[in-house]
């Protein structure tokens, strides 16, 4: 079981990178510049064919960090995007991003992703890295209410580090590439599955986020995974 104060506290620390990193290497991980562009390139396109045309489109991106996706999809042509994150120095820089960009549709809201609440529906959910960093009973919680969000076509977008042969956990270990302790628990892709057609969701398309053979693919044990769920409500 992940130590919840010592993610956040992870978490809480990567705002001290603000200024020092790339912007979307923050809550991204990926210091690399070279590394980093390549990441940004293939998930962007990635992300856009599973989502299509953005456009007008009311978007809730569950934990957000400092908002790198949700600047990309203002930057697409959403109405709006509301940014969810739990750690304030991060939604600060998120923030301050938004207020020097001259963005007016993107709100940050500080909230830990399973205990948010509104009540509007929105056209997609997205969320990103989050799951990693959750226990079952977060994870349960969140899934549950993704539903009060969710309209007749309401899509939702995860990507999510996933375990390739069973789920594959870290806890508290020293990550040469970040240089810090870091805890993570990476679910198979069965259970993501179950976790969400348990709770109302059908999958429509899945896929690694990386061909093989990606340098990107770094780690024997795991991929980066994309899943695209309708709302069966």
């Amino acid at each position: 079981m992940l130590d919840k104060d010592k993610v956040k506290s992870f978490w809480d620390s990567r705002a001290h990178a603000y200024q020092n990193l790339a912007f979307e290497s923050i809550a991204n991980l990926e210091q690399d510049p070279e590394s980093l562009k390549l990441k940004i390139q293939l998930e962007t396109e990635k992300v856009a064919d599973y989502l299509g045309l953005v456009v007008g489109k009311t978007i809730l991106d569950l934990g957000a960090g400092v908002g790198q996706w949700s600047f990309r999809f203002i930057d697409a042509g959403a109405a709006s995007v509301t940014a969810v994150e739990y750690s304030q120095p991060l939604a600060e820089i998120g923030r301050t991003e938004a207020a020097y960009r001259g963005v007016a549709n993107l709100f940050f809201e500080v909230s830990a992703a399973e205990h948010f609440l509104d009540r509007k529906t929105y056209d997609i959910l997205f969320i990103s890295g989050l799951f990693l960093y959750m226990n079952d009973d977060q994870a349960a919680l969140l899934v549950r209410n993704l539903r009060e969000f969710c309209h007749s076509h309401t899509i939702v977008l995860l990507r999510d580090g996933t375990g390739i042969i069973g789920r594959h956990e870290i806890n508290n270990r020293l990550s040469e590439h970040l240089g810090s302790l870091y805890s993570a628990v990476y679910r198979t892709r069965e259970e993501y599955l179950e976790l969400f057609t348990n709770n109302g969701f059908r999958l429509e398309r899945d896929e690694n986020m990386f061909d093989e053979g990606c340098p990107l693919n770094k780690y024997p044990e795991t991929r980066l995974r994309i899943y695209r769920f309708g709302h069966c409500g």
